[in-house]
């Protein structure tokens, strides 16, 4: 169940992507994934409670990545945040229109529900920014984050229209660079004074930034390994032996938490519990928290 549920929301992202999410229809996601319209709507009552749950994923694992960026102590604050830039880009150019919509938003959403999942990604993203601009240059920027986060976003709004147009794969690392190596001169130059923006648009952008509640590693690993043994609960004991990969998912949330894991045990519990085929989704997040 788990695996279908998987497949299906991986065909419709692509689907997502590739169109966006009012030109695709059910009967196309079921086409992409080769099942029946059928079987989609005994897992997701209708197109937007898939979306939802798209939603909630990809926000997850972008809170893992941004989690892991930042407890990566070999790196300068230049190298994290140019990661952290290269990784965004990247990211929109596997998947642009799904990018744009969790960006921007779709004025075509009549759902209350999707339109508050959209912002608290959007949240995300801006806050996102503003952390990284925080950790990357200090306390004493606090007073004008907001304006260079109106200037990234700016400059990665540019950038991420010529992706849109390239003709050939563009190297990313180069405009990270650039991005930076910008904002470098503007704090330089800034020095600590206070935002000459008007307050309305200050309060708009903490507005946007409101419903955004950052969970570090440690929470976000624990709610993934509990994922991980729910979805084991719900696997027939008749074709799987659920006791035993019930036994595997607490050994490997003992050995994931403690202070100096041991690297092996964790990669042979996980490939345990692959072996099913069915616990694709949390598997995917813990090795992603794991390093795995």
């Amino acid at each position: 169940m788990l695996e279908k549920k998987t497949d299906i929301l991986l065909a419709a992202k692509k689907l997502f992507s590739e169109r966006d999410f009012t030109s695709v229809s059910m009967q196309a996601i079921a086409e992409e994934c080769k099942m029946s319209k059928a079987s989609i709507y005994k897992l997701f009552q209708s197109k937007e409670d898939l979306l939802l749950e798209l939603l909630a994923f990809n926000q997850k694992k972008m809170m893992a990545a941004a989690s892991l960026l930042h407890e990566e102590s070999s790196l300068t604050p230049d190298e994290r945040f140019a990661k952290k830039l290269t990784m965004e880009l990247e990211g929109f150019r596997r998947d642009q229109q799904f990018f744009n919509m969790l960006t921007y938003g779709n004025s075509s959403f009549n759902n209350d529900r999707v339109k508050q999942h959209i912002m608290q990604a959007r949240s995300t993203i801006i806050c996102w920014h503003r952390d990284s601009l925080i950790q990357n240059y200090g306390e004493h920027i606090t007073p004008f984050v907001w304006e260079l986060v109106i200037i990234l976003h700016g400059m990665m709004r540019e950038f991420l229209m010529l992706i849109k147009l390239e003709h050939k794969p563009l190297e990313l690392a180069p405009i990270a660079d650039f991005i930076i190596s910008t904002l470098n001169q503007i704090v330089k130059n800034r020095g600590t004074k206070q935002s000459g923006l008007q307050p309305e648009v200050i309060e708009l952008y903490i507005s946007s930034a409101s419903s955004h509640q950052p969970k570090d590693k440690a929470i976000l690993l624990s709610e993934s390994l509990q994922e991980l043994k729910k979805a084991i609960s719900s696997l027939p004991e008749h074709d799987y032996q659920v006791d035993e990969l019930s036994s595997a998912a607490d050994l490997l949330e003992e050995e994931a938490v403690k202070d100096e894991p041991r690297p092996f045990l964790l990669k042979a519990l996980i490939g345990y519990l692959e072996q099913t085929g069915k616990l694709t989704q949390p598997i995917s997040m813990i090795k992603t928290l794991l390093t795995l």
